[in-house]
C-alpha cells in the first residue's frame, strides 16, 4: 500500500459518504514506533462506535497506507463500517479502487460483504473456482440444494463450516465426519450437523461414530447421542441407567426405555422422572414407567399427563378427588396441579392466583411454593392491588429455597408496600435487596426509591447519600442516571474506547482470516458463539457491523458478572451503546419534534441495530416498522410505499419510522414516558394509565412504575436510559 492508493481512496470518499471534499488534516508529529502500534486503531474504532462514518473511513485508509502489514485488520473494519450502515456497494467501489491501485486481489472480501448483505447470487458470481467448498455454500444459499463438492475432503475451518451447511443428511460418511470434528467446538452448525449424523440411532453403533462422539466437547446433545449409542449396544449397568434418570429429559427417556427393557421391576418410579418424560412428550413412556408404582404414584403421574394433554377439567376433577387419607406428597402435588389447571382453564385470574398463594401458604417447603407465590404477587401488582401484592411477594420470600425472581420480589414487594402506606417496611425490604444483590438488575430501582422515601420522610442527608450511591454504582442504568440528574451531576457514564487487538485473540484472528477468504458468514457464527474472552469477541462483532450479535454477547457477559456480584465495566459501554445510525437518525429527525437521541434509543431497544430482524408480529428492520404502519405513513405524508426489500434498508425505512414515532410523540405533547408507553402498548393504554394515576412531568417515575404491563415499564425505562446516553455521546 502506498500514498497513491490512499489518494485514490480519498477521491471516492465524498461520493460514498455523501459529504464534501476536504483537505487531508496535517500529519501528527512522529511518535515512538511502539506507541504508534499500541494505539493504532483506537481512534478509528472510537469513531466507528460513535457513528462517525467519514472520520472512521478516512482514519482507516490512512492506517492502511502507513502500515501495510495491518491491511487485513483495516479491511475487516472497513467491511464492518459499511456493512453496519447498509452501504455495502460503497465498499465494493472502494475495494475495486484499491485493486486498480495495484493491491492484490480482494475477491474474498467482496464475497464476504455480498454474502453478509444477503446477496449470495452476486457473491457466487465472484467466488473463485479454486474453493469448491465456498462455492458449494453460496450455491446452497441460492437454491437450497444440498451438495458435497466432488473433491477430496479438506480439513479446514471454512471447509468444515461449508460442509455443515451444504451436505445432505445421511451423506457425510466417516471421512467427512473425521475432517469436521476438530472444528465442532468453534461452529455450532458443524456440531449440529455432526450430531444429526451421529444421532446414536440403532443403525449407528459401530466403533468409528462412537469414537467420534466421545471425542466431541461435552454437551447435552453429545450426551444424548452417547446414551442412545450405549442403549443400542445394550451396555451400561442398572446403576448407570438409574443415574441417567436425573439427566436431561431426553436422556432420561432413553434411560427409562433401557430400564423397562433390561431391568424391569428393578427400580421404583418417581414423579420427577414422570414430569421429565412428559415435558418431552413421552407420555406413553411415562405411563409404562409408572406401572411399577403404587396407586398414589399412579394418580400423581396421571396429573402430569392430563396437564400436558390439555385435559384440564379432568385434571381438576382428579386433583379434587385426592382425599385426606392420601400421603402429604400427593396432596401437595394435587394442590400444585390444581393451580396449574386453574391458570389454563379460563377461570378468573383472581381465583387461579388465590389458589397459587394458598398453595404456598399450605406447603411452604414445597420446591414450587416460592414461584407460585411470586406469580400471585405479579398478578396483584399488575392489578394495582398493592396490599395483596405485597402480601404475596412476602409469602414468596419466606417460602423455602430460592427463586430466580427473588431480587425482583424485593423490588416490587417493596413498591407494593410503599404504595400501601407502609414506608418503613418498604425501606427494610429494599435495603435487604440492595445488600443481597450488590450488582443486581433491580438495585438502582431500590436505591432510588429508598432515596425518594427518605426525602418524603424529611431525611434529606440520607436521601442525597442514596441518590449519590445510585448514580455512582449504576451510571448507565435508568435510575442511576435519574439519580445523578436529581443531584445535578448528570454527565453520563465514561465511554472511552480501548484498543481492540484483533490479531492477538485466536478466535478474532481466525474470523479475520475467514472473512478475507470469503467466509464472512462463518466468521460471524464463530464470533457470535465463541466462549471466553467475550469483550474481545463482542468488539470484533461490532467492528464487523453486527451490533446485535455483539450486544447479545455483552448481555451474557453482564449476566455472568452480576451473578458474581460485579457489573459490566464502564470500559465496555462504548460497545454496549454503539451509534451506527447516528447520522441517519439526525437526518431523519430534521424538522420533527422527535430528537435523534430518542430515535437511536428506540432503535437500540427495538432491534439492537440489526436491520434483518423480523418480530413475531411482523415488525421489520432496524426501527421495527410494521407493513401497515409504513403504509399509513406513506398515505399521511404523500410518500411512495416501501417495497419489501426497503424495510431492511435503514436509509429507506428509518425516515418512515421517524415520521410515525414523531406523530405519536406529538400526540402526547412531547412527554417521553407517555409517548413511549403509547408506542409500546398503544395510545389507549397510555391514556388509560394517565387517567388512572395522573401525570406529573416533575415525577415521571411514579407514572412509569404504575404502568400495569411489566414489559412496557421495562421498555420505557430502557429507551429513556439509552436516549440519555446517546444525547451525551
Amino acid at each position: 500500500m502506498n500514498r497513491f492508493i490512499l489518494s485514490v481512496s480519498m477521491m471516492i470518499l465524498p461520493a460514498a459518504c455523501g459529504g464534501t471534499m476536504t483537505e487531508d488534516p496535517p500529519a501528527a508529529e512522529p511518535a515512538p514506533e511502539e506507541e504508534i502500534i499500541v494505539d493504532l486503531f483506537r481512534k478509528a474504532d472510537s469513531l466507528a462506535m460513535s457513528g462517525d462514518f467519514p472520520g472512521t473511513r478516512e482514519n482507516l485508509l490512512r492506517i492502511m497506507s502507513e502500515h501495510p502489514d495491518r491491511t487485513d485488520e483495516v479491511l475487516f473494519r472497513l467491511l464492518g463500517l459499511h456493512h453496519g450502515q447498509a452501504v455495502e456497494d460503497n465498499l465494493l467501489l472502494l475495494l475495486d479502487s484499491l485493486e486498480m491501485a495495484d493491491m492484490p486481489a480482494l475477491t474474498g472480501w467482496k464475497v464476504s460483504v455480498l454474502d453478509l448483505s444477503g446477496r449470495p447470487e452476486d457473491a457466487l458470481a465472484l467466488a473463485s473456482f479454486e474453493d469448491p467448498y465456498l462455492r458449494a455454500w453460496l450455491a446452497f444459499e441460492t437454491d437450497s440444494v444440498p451438495r458435497i463438492p466432488a473433491v477430496p475432503v479438506t480439513a479446514g475451518p471454512g471447509e468444515a463450516w461449508s460442509l455443515a451447511g451444504t451436505a445432505p443428511q445421511g451423506g457425510m460418511g466417516a471421512e467427512i465426519l473425521a475432517a469436521m470434528a476438530p472444528f465442532e467446538s468453534l461452529f455450532p452448525s458443524v456440531r449440529a450437523a455432526m450430531m444429526r449424523e451421529l444421532d446414536g440411532s440403532r443403525q449407528v453403533a459401530d466403533t468409528l461414530p462412537c469414537s467420534i462422539l466421545e471425542a466431541l466437547s461435552p454437551g447435552p446433545d453429545r450426551d444424548l447421542a452417547l446414551s442412545k449409542a450405549e442403549a443400542a449396544a445394550d451396555t451400561g449397568s442398572l446403576q448407570h441407567w438409574l443415574d441417567m434418570l436425573a439427566s436431561d429429559p431426553r436422556i432420561a427417556a432413553v434411560a427409562v426405555e433401557e430400564l423397562l427393557e433390561r431391568f424391569p421391576g428393578s427400580f421404583r418410579p418417581g414423579w420427577e422422572v414422570v414430569d421429565a418424560l412428559v415435558s418431552v412428550d413421552s407420555t406413553d413412556l411415562a405411563a409404562e414407567y409408572s406401572a411399577n408404582g403404587d396407586r398414589w404414584h399412579a394418580e400423581g403421574s396421571r396429573m402430569a399427563v392430563l396437564l400436558r394433554e390439555g385435559e384440564l377439567q379432568e385434571l381438576l376433577r382428579l386433583t379434587e378427588s385426592v382425599g385426606s387419607d392420601a400421603p402429604d406428597s400427593l396432596r401437595a402435588r394435587a394442590a400444585l396441579f390444581r393451580c396449574r389447571a386453574l391458570r389454563g382453564s379460563g377461570v378468573s385470574s383472581s381465583s387461579a392466583y388465590a389458589a397459587c398463594l394458598d398453595f404456598a401458604r399450605r406447603w411452604p417447603e414445597h420446591p414450587f411454593a416460592r414461584e407460585l407465590a411470586y406469580d400471585a404477587g405479579k398478578y396483584h401488582d399488575c392489578e394495582q392491588e398493592w396490599a395483596a401484592g405485597a402480601d404475596a411477594y412476602l409469602v414468596s420470600l419466606t417460602s423455602s429455597g430460592s427463586f430466580v425472581g427473588d431480587e425482583r420480589a424485593h423490588w416490587r414487594g417493596g413498591f407494593c408496600l410503599y404504595m400501601s402506606g407502609e414506608p418503613e417496611r418498604a425501606d427494610s425490604l429494599w435495603r435487604e435487596g440492595c445488600r443481597r444483590w450488590p450488582a443486581g438488575y433491580w438495585r438502582d430501582e431500590m436505591l432510588f426509591w429508598r432515596a425518594r422515601l427518605q426525602g418524603e420522610l424529611g431525611r434529606a442527608v440520607v436521601r442525597d447519600s442514596l441518590l449519590s450511591e445510585a448514580g455512582r454504582s449504576h451510571p448507565w442504568e435508568f435510575y442511576g442516571m435519574l439519580a445523578a440528574e436529581r443531584l445535578g451531576s448528570g454527565d453520563g457514564p465514561d465511554m472511552h474506547a480501548f484498543e481492540i487487538r484483533l490479531m492477538e485473540d485466536p478466535v478474532c484472528s481466525l474470523a479475520v482470516e475467514l472473512t478475507a477468504a470469503g467466509y464472512g458468514r462463518a466468521a460471524l457464527e464463530l464470533l457470535s458463539s465463541a466462549s471466553g474472552c467475550a469483550p474481545e469477541r463482542a468488539a470484533a462483532l461490532s467492528l464487523m457491523g453486527r451490533h446485535g450479535a455483539a450486544l447479545e454477547i455483552l448481555r451474557r457477559l453482564d449476566t455472568g458478572m452480576r451473578e458474581q456480584g460485579r457489573m459490566l465495566p464502564d470500559s465496555l459501554l462504548w460497545l454496549y451503546f454503539p451509534a451506527p445510525y447516528r447520522d441517519l437518525a439526525r437526518l431523519s429527525t430534521e424538522g420533527l419534534l422527535l430528537d435523534a437521541a430518542a430515535l437511536q434509543g428506540i432503535m437500540r431497544e427495538e432491534s439492537y441495530f440489526d436491520r434483518w430482524v423480523v418480530s413475531r408480529a411482523g415488525a421489520r428492520g432496524v426501527v421495527q416498522l410494521m407493513p401497515g404502519t409504513a403504509a399509513d405513513v406513506a398515505r399521511w405524508y404523500g410518500l411512495p410505499p416501501l417495497s419489501e426489500e426497503q424495510f431492511f434498508e435503514p436509509a429507506a425505512s428509518v425516515p418512515y419510522g421517524a415520521l410515525y414515532i414523531d406523530r405519536q410523540y406529538r400526540g402526547f405533547r412531547g412527554d417521553y414516558p407517555l409517548f413511549l408507553a403509547a408506542y409500546n402498548a398503544g395510545p389507549g393504554n397510555a391514556s388509560r394509565w394517565m387517567d388512572m394515576h395522573g401525570w406529573d412531568p416533575e415525577d415521571p417515575e411514579m407514572y412509569i412504575e404504575q404502568i400495569t404491563y411489566r414489559e412496557t415499564r421495562i421498555y420505557v425505562k430502557k429507551v429513556l436510559r439509552s436516549a440519555w446516553i446517546y444525547e451525551r455521546r
